[in-house]
């Protein structure tokens, strides 16, 4: 009798250890990702610039090799991580894609979803493709990845721009603005961080396509303009509104994909291909640190998971993109893995209001748009 009340006490020790470490299972996985590499556009190709013909064959704001095969690696690196989650082929319905309607993130996303669902020899030896449908809104109308067209949004970040912080720094900085223009020919009086910012990125599209940088552009200086460019992401997301305006429509999305009712054609995975402006807004709406400055095919994951006990979680990643790291990130006044009432109530304040989800829609013209559609975008 005492042996077999010592089997039925183990049984339900490892019954109980068993159902306690049951792993969590994974419902919905997200992805906001900037673009691969790139060309400069032609609004980065400063006055004093020596010409390149690279740029007319290759060009302006387009994807180099490097920055395809970068957005390739991020696709097999979900496909890798999800495999299971994901199943062996393209099911319809399973993924949701969204980019901004210019050329760089339309191809960022048709390569991520080639590195997610990639070819494959059937038993018959048929190749299986796995075209997924992509879909994109006007850059003037895009309030979840273009927020800075929306009046309200511009009308704030001017007035960050003329704070007494923020015009105390541009005079800290004043000789680093007057070499800056002396030596590109750009007029940096008028707004000399958001110049610094977009000659950074300028920098960055060189050093990508490995031509020599102009000499003006020593190590010493482009230390100095990292924490200017820094502070234009800052501004961005100021404060409260401004992550509103900003990462805010973004973060929303990814709650009601989350909220969303789940059946067996429901997406598994969201994938939006942005800019390096969306992964930034999108960080700093949760107040994360990192990145500072989001690198070429950098990426923030958002996982929402489920226990045994069928409670849920949220759990976010950020992927380094150049450097490929896969970290996770912890909110504030959480856990790593975060209950996912508690993360509702965390990021509540930088929900749009009512009146902030047709900014871009309310302040535009027929006129606007049938001019948008009449011009090619190359930005």
């Amino acid at each position: 009798m005492i042996r077999v009340q010592v089997y039925i006490n183990v049984f339900l020790f490892l019954n109980l250890f068993l159902h306690s470490t049951k792993a969590d299972e994974l419902e919905l996985v997200q992805i906001i990702f900037r673009h691969g590499d790139r060309t400069p556009s032609k609004e980065e190709i400063y006055p004093k610039l020596s010409y390149n013909p690279i740029y007319d064959t290759l060009g302006y704001g387009q994807l180099t090799e490097r920055g395809k095969i970068r957005e390739f690696c991020l696709g097999t690196m979900l496909r890798k991580r999800y495999s299971t989650f994901l199943g062996r082929s393209h099911t319809y319905g399973s993924v949701y894609a969204y980019s901004t309607d210019i050329d760089r993130t339309k191809m960022s996303l048709q390569l991520v979803l080639a590195g997610i669902y990639p070819p494959t020899l059937t038993d018959s030896g048929y190749l299986e493709l796995s075209p997924i449908p992509a879909y994109y809104e006007p850059l003037i109308v895009d309030n979840i990845l273009c927020a800075e067209n929306c009046p309200r949004y511009k009308q704030e970040y001017k007035k960050i721009k003329a704070t007494p912080t923020i015009v105390s720094t541009v005079l800290e900085n004043k000789k680093l603005f007057e070499y800056i223009g002396e030596n590109t020919g750009i007029d940096m009086t008028v707004d000399p961080i958001l110049s610094t910012y977009g000659l950074y990125i300028f920098l960055t599209t060189q050093e990508s396509l490995n031509i020599t940088l102009p000499e003006w552009a020593t190590e010493e200086v482009q230390t100095k303009m990292k924490p200017i460019v820094e502070l234009e992401y800052q501004i961005r997301s100021y404060n409260t509104l401004m992550k509103r305006l900003n990462g805010g429509h973004l973060v929303q999305e990814f709650i009601k994909n989350m909220n969303a009712k789940r059946n067996q054609t429901s997406p598994k995975v969201y994938v939006y291909s942005g800019h390096e402006i969306n992964v930034a807004a999108f960080a700093k709406a949760h107040n994360f640190v990192e990145p500072e400055i989001p690198s070429f095919g950098s990426a923030i994951i958002v996982e929402k998971l489920r226990d045994s006990k069928g409670k849920h979680f949220v759990q976010l990643y950020l992927w380094t993109g150049v450097t490929q790291e896969l970290k996770p990130y912890k909110l504030s006044k959480c856990d790593k893995k975060c209950p996912y009432e508690k993360y509702i109530t965390i990021m509540e304040h930088v929900i749009p209001l009512e009146e902030d989800l047709n900014c871009s829609w309310n302040n535009v013209s027929l006129d606007q748009l049938h001019q948008y559609y009449s011009t090619t975008v190359d930005t």
